[in-house]
């Protein structure tokens, strides 16, 4: 059927010598062009099948539970009863009675004011109303015999009240020149010595009640109808080098929300029977809100946060494999994400119960990248 040509059909012109060499120069391009193109039929048929090995990664199942999520905010602690200790008049320092530091109870002598004045004055007005009260009883007697007019009777008896006044105004300016203790609590440093004149109203020592302790903080008006009275609140304090976290209740919000921030005005109550916190300490504040019930929970970890939203990655099992066990594959999903608790994160929407979500290495994944999860370690 087929004629065939030889080399001095094809070449007739060319000498054999030369015949041969193109015969099998032609032969060898001809076997390089056939492997090049075997190699690429190959290469073709290889990456049409290829799968990138499996990625390890660790995995959480979403689970449903009841959610107790919180509000923060920054506080400051404040006494319950605290002044700073001041006299009402002027006067020179005659005694102090406390030591700085140092506990003291409701009507404990803290400082005496030079009195040597108005103690004289009150033996003088004594005496006064001691000669009133004679010149009463005498009056009081004649005029029961009729001796007396009435009129002299109500003269002796407005200068017994008017001694008697006189009494009680010189004792009450010797009260004023002695300072006591308002209210039980913790006396500060003092800020006087003996034989200085204080002016009215100069600060001697400080005085606070420690405990309990007010913690008073400022919440959006958006929280407002969250908030009640007794509701649970726990304070972070950072003492030094360790860190007090406290329990405590709201015990007061605010008449009124401030027109210029916005927020209201929250007093919650602790206990601080060691007498290890002071008013004017910084707390972070946790206001805990009423428990939702079926919450979608995750681990934070699971979360993958972007300008373009917050995603996770399903693992779900190769449904067209007739394998008695199917290769996973992971795929984004992007959630809504609600409130945090510790290593905990609310998902609102998004994903449902029971789904397997990645929690670690999600740099390696991709959308249909094949995974095996290994939850022994961590990765």
């Amino acid at each position: 059927m087929f004629k065939m040509f030889k080399p001095k059909q094809i070449l007739p012109n060319l000498s054999p010598q030369m015949q041969r060499m193109l015969v099998i120069v032609g032969s060898v391009f001809g076997l390089i062009f056939t492997v090049y193109l075997l190699k690429k039929v190959l290469f073709m048929v290889i990456m049409a099948t290829y799968e990138p090995p499996a990625v390890t990664i660790s995995s959480s199942v979403v689970s449903s539970q009841v959610w107790q999520t919180y509000i923060t905010s920054v506080g400051t602690l404040t006494a319950v009863n605290g002044t700073d200790v001041s006299a009402e008049v002027s006067g020179i320092v005659g005694s102090i009675r406390f030591n700085s530091g140092q506990f003291v109870q409701q009507g404990d002598l803290l400082v005496e004011l030079d009195s040597s004045v108005e103690q004289a004055q009150l033996k003088s007005d004594q005496a006064q109303l001691a000669l009133a009260q004679i010149n009463y009883d005498r009056s009081k007697a004649l005029l029961k015999k009729n001796v007396t007019s009435q009129a002299d009777y109500d003269t002796v008896s407005a200068k017994l009240q008017e001694a008697r006044a006189a009494v009680e105004g010189t004792e009450a300016r010797i009260k004023q020149k002695t300072i006591t203790a308002p209210f039980a609590g913790k006396i500060g440093i003092r800020q006087i010595n003996i034989g200085q004149y204080v002016s009215a109203g100069t600060t001697m020592v400080t005085l606070q009640s420690l405990n309990p302790l007010y913690v008073q903080f400022n919440l959006p008006e958006q929280y407002l109808s969250k908030l009640y009275i007794n509701e649970a609140v726990t304070i972070n304090i950072n003492n030094g080098s360790t860190s007090n976290v406290v329990k405590g209740i709201i015990t007061a919000i605010n008449s009124k929300v401030d027109q210029t921030t916005r927020n209201i005005l929250v007093q919650a109550t602790i206990p601080n029977e060691n007498f290890q916190l002071y008013p004017g300490m910084f707390a972070l504040v946790k206001v805990w809100l009423r428990a939702q019930d079926n919450v979608l929970t995750l681990p934070q970890t699971a979360i993958s946060y972007s300008l373009h939203g917050d995603s996770v990655y399903i693992i779900k099992a190769d449904e067209k494999s007739h394998k008695k066990h199917p290769p996973l594959h992971a795929y984004r999903q992007y959630v809504k994400v609600g409130g945090r608790r510790g290593d905990e994160v609310a998902i609102v929407d998004g994903v449902k119960a029971g789904d397997v979500v990645a929690t670690s290495g999600q740099l390696k994944l991709q959308n249909g990248t094949h995974v095996v999860i290994d939850n022994s370690v961590e990765l």
